[in-house]
């Protein structure tokens, strides 16, 4: 499992998958939040990850002017070595959905084999580009690093990110350690 997000020009990106044997290039464009949303439905899927959010299907679009990719996942035993994430990947002509896909490919593959895979894709992605370079070729959207530090974190040591919790007055407020953070963001 090979899983690569690389921008390729100012409000454009690629997403490169290899899966058996098989590669697929999917482009997108900057309408949608594309990385955000396809972070969010993996960090979902995993209760390790994001305990309050948990659901073992989650969903992502990636809009490619005309075009459209739909992601779809579903996990089962979150902790098996063995193939326990399926995804079904179909792309659209034109975002109206009103003919069939060219492409509709489904496979399945291990839930931290591909959590790893986009980890260091997006640890490349961030040596090249920055925080900020990001959202300038990105049209302005942040990169979405509290995503992506659950991730990071959980493909390191299998742990949820750590925070502390705490209710005063019948509100609860969480914090997290910005120096923790910081030193993940550049492990």
């Amino acid at each position: 499992m090979k899983f690569n997000y690389k921008i390729t020009s100012a409000g454009w990106a690629i997403c490169e998958l290899e899966v058996s044997n098989q590669q697929f290039t999917f482009e997108v464009s900057w309408i949608s939040d594309a990385l955000k949303e396809f972070l969010e439905a993996i960090v979902r899927l995993n209760p390790d990850v994001d305990p309050d959010y948990y659901e073992d299907e989650t969903e992502c679009s990636w809009h490619q002017e005309p075009g459209l990719v739909e992601w779809d996942f579903k996990i089962s035993d979150i902790k098996s070595d063995e193939k326990n994430l399926f995804l079904t990947v179909k792309q659209y002509e034109d975002d109206s959905r009103r003919h069939r896909p060219f492409i509709d490919v489904k496979f399945s593959c291990n839930y931290d084999e591909f959590v790893s895979s986009i980890v260091g894709s997006l640890e490349s992605l961030l040596r090249e580009f920055g925080l900020v370079g990001y959202s300038e070729m990105w049209g302005g959207a942040d990169f979405p690093i509290a995503h992506y530090l659950k991730l990071k974190q959980y493909a390191i040591d299998k742990t949820i990110f750590p925070n502390v919790t705490e209710e005063t007055d019948n509100t609860i407020k969480t914090t997290t350690s910005l120096d923790y953070e910081m030193k993940l963001l550049t492990m």
